[in-house]
């Protein structure tokens, strides 16, 4: 008897553990890859190569369709390990191409990047995102480019390869 019981509860657990993310609504994504599409929004990145680390540059392209509800971004840097975080890009205006630059060297210590977007102001001053993604580092799938328009270049192909 008891150990029916005990299968009941353990089962009926089960069920509402999986049950809980449908009913809220998943709202953070790993981006794991250089390419990224959720809800409207798409993500790219690419590494503008210099002679050393500290004359190469990443970029993360962030594009706006048009039919998302998002209003607003942000982007924090944060330390896998002591978990601290920094502000990349705070509560800006998300347009339709937005592109944020980030010297090689800064993702030494602070290796994962989020960002956040939010349908209102009043949500990022609440720093209450609407939607997370976010990657441990740089995606190992980031080209590297030696010049900014082998990099367009890559962007505009990377954004026709996710609409087919």
């Amino acid at each position: 008897m008891k150990q029916s019981i005990f299968i009941l509860i353990v089962l009926w657990m089960v069920l509402i553990i999986w049950e809980i993310p449908p009913l809220f609504g998943q709202n953070e994504f790993h981006g794991a890859d250089s390419a990224f599409e959720r809800e409207g929004i798409t993500i790219l990145w690419a590494i503008l190569k210099g002679p050393t680390e500290e004359s190469s540059w990443v970029y993360i392209k962030i594009v706006n369709s048009g039919k998302s509800l998002f209003q607003i971004f942000s982007v924090e840097a944060v330390d896998p390990f002591s978990k601290e975080k920094e502000w990349v890009v705070k509560g800006k205006k998300l347009k339709k191409e937005n592109l944020i630059r980030s010297n090689r060297t800064s993702f030494r210590d602070k290796t994962a990047r989020r960002i956040l977007f939010y349908q209102s102001m009043e949500a990022c001053e609440k720093e209450n995102p609407d939607m997370t993604v976010y990657y441990l580092g740089v995606p190992d799938t980031s080209p590297e480019v030696l010049s900014e328009k082998e990099m367009e270049n890559y962007f505009e192909k990377a954004i026709e390869r996710l609409k087919k």
